[in-house]
């Protein structure tokens, strides 16, 4: 039984490592909203949180359906980058083209982070992480042509909801949202610099080390979001359940995986590997407690080190 794939792949689904050029407005920039919409605040990093949350459910079902035997599973940053373009163009319209450039900038990033291990593992060891095979740009064309696709599908919705002014039944709370957009940011940007699936193939490709190795994916997104949250004013409560609900995927594969694995513990054919088995269900939860509390106590920083300063003190003239 090895960890869950959510577990130990880099963070690529969500984020844009080089997201801000010189001179270009940041990523909190406010868009001017449409007026069919009644989501007043849409940013771009708010239409990457859509998008990431969007990709959650999407995963949540896919995950539920695989485990029913099924196969589909359309959830990646191709999702997150169709919702994230058409709630842009839905708000703005086709003059968002430095949004949409940035949008599309985060795909690929996201991507990049697969192609820099793989390439990694091919220069070092002649092997990929994961597959084995020796050709580190296997999965480039299908995945840039998810994400075109995803990008394209995106803008014409986009524009079908401006143009028949469609308004959302419910609004989302926009700084919950941002913080989850924030997360995703920041989880593919560890993806991009920190290559723990080529570490862990290097040091031994074990449970214990690739779990230690990617300590950096799976707390980054979960510590930086809950920050940011703190900052914007969101309570403990609100953040510990936007932490569980971005980890619901997770969760879902790893109960399966743990019943899978204590069955094998009753059969005396798997009493060779029970310790290992043991091992790495406790890990494995080990690891989620981890992610889920990352999000409050990433908050818990940002309050207690990062409150803002008050003004200096005014001398008095003699």
């Amino acid at each position: 039984m090895r960890l869950p794939d959510e577990l130990v792949e880099v963070a690529w689904s969500h984020a844009r490592g080089k997201r801000l050029g010189g001179g270009h407005q940041p990523i909190l920039t406010p868009v001017p909203p449409f007026p069919g919409l009644r989501c007043r605040h849409v940013t771009l990093l708010y239409a990457i949180g859509l998008g990431a949350l969007a990709n959650v459910a999407v995963a949540i079902v896919g995950r539920l359906l695989r485990l029913a035997g099924g196969r589909f599973d359309p959830s990646g940053e191709s999702l997150v980058v169709g919702v994230a373009a058409a709630v842009i163009v839905a708000s703005i319209g086709l003059g968002a083209r430095r949004e949409l450039i940035r949008i599309a900038l985060l795909g690929l990033a996201a991507h990049a982070a697969l192609v820099i291990n793989r390439f990694l593992g091919v220069a070092f060891t002649g092997r990929t992480p994961g597959d084995g095979s020796v050709d580190a740009f296997l999965f480039t064309p299908l995945a840039l042509a998810l994400l075109a696709g995803g990008l394209v599908l995106g803008v014409a919705g986009g524009l079908i909801a401006r143009g028949f002014q469609l308004r959302l039944p419910w609004r989302p709370p926009v700084r919950l949202v941002r913080a989850a957009g924030f997360a995703f940011v920041a989880a593919t940007i560890a993806g991009v610099v920190w290559p723990a699936p080529f570490l862990a193939k290097l040091f031994g490709d074990t449970d214990l080390a690739t779990a230690l190795l990617s300590l950096p994916l799976i707390l980054a997104g979960p510590l930086a979001g809950g920050a940011y949250a703190s900052r914007v004013s969101v309570d403990y409560r609100s953040i510990a359940l936007l932490g569980a609900y971005t980890t619901l995927p997770i969760i879902v594969t790893l109960v399966a995986g743990t019943i899978a694995g204590v069955g094998r513990l009753g059969d005396p054919r798997f009493d060779i590997v029970a310790g290992q088995l043991r091992g790495t269900i406790v890990l494995s939860w080990f690891l989620v407690a981890m992610r889920l509390a990352a999000w409050p106590l990433g908050a818990a920083f940002a309050q207690g080190f990062l409150a803002p300063e008050g003004p200096a003190p005014v001398k008095q003239a003699p």
